[in-house]
């Protein structure tokens, strides 16, 4: 004979021994009630969890936004409670945790609840921090993100481009103490962050990941296209315990640094997968991006779900509440598909995302200057050839210094062009990809070129998006060409000969100036940043410069930081006293080893 639940369930009440404040609670109820029965529920909870041993917790917790209304009905409270004290976690399922707590530990009032686990946030206590220890120190505006990233276990660092996100990810990560940290990135970013971390870590502890070879350091940077060959998702027809061993599973990271994450947007392609197959086992998880978010709420939908924020929790709840999704049956079958690249309720969600994101504006930040220089750290792929012309240059050198005529600067820069032609050629491929991201974050690029052949493959790629002026360009239609990058909603990159375009014309449509390749003339430089930065202009200006690492490109650039009275010209207006000064001399110097 079948005996019901609610009879099994009141015998096991009746003896019932254990710490479940709920189940005690009922049996207190039975004792005093003399008609005493089991809701269908009741009984069911008890026949579950009777053998489940409650968890003293003894912590008072946060409550992410979206789940307050929720908890303020239960409690039938005047407003949302934005933290509640957690005494015992009673029992838990998948999706679910049954608690034992009140809003106000001093009220003594305990109630027994369910939330969600994405609900209650667990906020880490963040002593203060002594920054001295550290060669460069932060930026006023940066210690509010470095006491959040601390606080928070996951995160999204939303900041406008240059307000540094990089090394305040790096100073919270140092400061927290972790021992394996997982830097994901873009490809062209990776020996940024290694250049980045070295200000404040010790070299020998990172390492940057190539296609074949996984090493593990306190500091491991991994581009997002290349980890397919370390972590392995089934496809379709596959199980799981058929994949091989997964090498970042394997050293069990403390915390994954997901830069740029707007690569993951879309939830569908393999990169997004694989990211979030192995940073779920995870604890720590930080994600940066100066994308702003408001126009494409699907796009922020994966990096929400790695937040464990509550409004991602359900697919389909999101995107018919925020993202305006309309379903539709495809043409000539019973199939149906979702259209999702619409926006609603957006000062919700904003209101719902800000216990896990921090964006701000540069705007926002009055600590920061209004024009910002930027290396970014590149990898040389054809080192061979670099090397080889590199080597023909060093031993044309040592021939001709041995000579009774010496050869004088400018006969070392001839020789020299071949490299800086073949380092300028090997990197247009970055400088299009560095300016797409630009213009698919909103912005007008300008590139200059010391190279024809350079300067006219990026106007290329570009086609009907870019401009060009050049040394062939005929004056009277430069103008013209300024007028369609200045007015034309659709031509997004000016592309220009350092010397035929860096004077006389303005560009403020522009925001970011990418110097592909580098002059001898600082001036030249100065000029063509100042292309954007100038009267008209009413948003801040970035100047980046993709350089290869070790190569001639790093000492080129280091010999422009040297000269501080320079560097302050390019960071002003008054170029005119620098236009004939070179840094050839000690370019050269420092190629042969001469000590100044």
């Amino acid at each position: 004979m079948i005996i019901p639940i609610e009879k099994r369930a009141l015998d096991i009440l009746k003896t019932y021994t254990g710490n479940n404040d709920h189940i005690l609670q009922l049996l207190k109820e039975y004792k005093r009630t003399r008609h005493f029965i089991l809701t269908s529920s009741q009984a069911k909870y008890i026949v579950k969890f009777h053998k489940t041993e409650a968890i003293s917790i003894g912590k008072t917790v946060q409550v992410h936004k979206a789940c307050r209304a929720f908890l303020r009905d239960q409690f039938k409270a005047d407003d949302l409670p934005e933290k509640i004290y957690v005494k015992k976690i009673l029992s838990r399922t998948d999706d679910l945790l049954h608690i034992w707590g009140c809003l106000n530990e001093d009220n003594g009032k305990y109630e027994s609840f369910f939330i969600a686990k994405e609900c209650l946030k667990k906020i880490r206590q963040v002593p203060e921090i002594d920054f001295s220890k550290y060669k460069r120190q932060p930026l006023p505006h940066q210690l509010p993100a470095i006491k959040k990233l601390m606080e928070n276990e996951k995160f999204l660092l939303a900041d406008d481009q240059g307000l540094a996100k990089t090394s305040t990810a790096i100073l919270a990560a140092l400061e927290l103490g972790f021992e394996r940290i997982l830097v994901v990135c873009p490809a062209t970013l990776k020996l940024n962050w290694k250049y980045e971390i070295s200000l404040y870590d010790n070299p020998k502890d990172i390492h940057v990941v190539t296609s074949g070879d996984f090493t593990c350091k306190k500091w491991t940077i991994i581009n997002y296209d290349i980890l397919k060959n370390f972590h392995y998702t089934p496809t379709r027809g596959m199980d799981i315990s058929d994949l091989p061993p997964s090498t970042i599973d394997y050293y069990k990271y403390d915390l994954v640094i997901s830069d740029e994450c707007q690569f993951l947007k879309n939830s569908k392609s393999d990169r997004a997968k694989i990211f979030g197959s192995f940073a779920l086992n995870i604890p720590n998880r930080w994600f940066l991006s100066g994308t702003p978010i408001t126009n494409h709420p699907i796009d922020l939908f994966p990096i929400l779900y790695l937040c464990d924020s509550p409004v991602a929790t359900n697919w389909m709840h999101y995107v018919t509440r925020y993202c305006d999704a309309k379903r539709f049956n495809r043409k000539g079958t019973k199939q149906k598909y979702w259209v999702t690249s619409g926006a609603s309720n957006i000062n919700e969600l904003k209101e719902y995302v800000a216990d896990i994101m921090l964006r701000r504006l540069k705007s926002d930040s009055i600590d920061l200057p209004q024009k910002t220089v930027k290396p970014v750290f590149l990898p040389l792929e054809y080192s061979t050839t670099y090397n080889a012309y590199m080597k023909e240059y060093k031993d044309w050198a040592l021939n001709t210094n041995n000579s009774l005529e010496k050869p004088n600067i400018a006969e070392h820069l001839s020789k020299l062009i071949k490299i800086r032609q073949l380092l300028s050629q090997d990197k247009v491929q970055h400088t299009i990809e560095l300016a797409e991201d630009l213009i698919d974050n909103g912005r007008k690029v300008v590139i200059f070129s010391c190279f024809t052949n350079a300067i006219h493959a990026i106007h290329d790629h570009f086609g009907n998006k870019s401009v060009l002026i050049d040394g062939s360009t005929q004056s009277e239609k430069r103008q013209g060409i300024v007028n369609k990058f200045q007015s034309d909603d659709k031509v997004k990159v000016f592309c220009g000969n350092i010397i035929a375009a860096g004077v006389g014309i303005t560009l403020t449509e522009g925001t970011v100036v990418i110097f592909n390749d580098l002059d001898w003339t600082p001036a030249n430089h100065a000029q063509g940043s100042d292309r954007i930065f100038r009267i008209g202009q009413d948003k801040p200006v970035h100047i980046i410069y993709p350089l290869f690492d070790d190569t001639l490109d790093v000492i080129m650039y280091e010999s422009l930081q040297k000269k501080i009275e320079i560097i302050s010209q390019i960071m002003g207006d008054e170029i005119e006293p620098i236009k004939d000064i070179s840094i050839g001399r000690e370019v050269v110097n420092s190629l042969l080893g001469i000590v100044n």
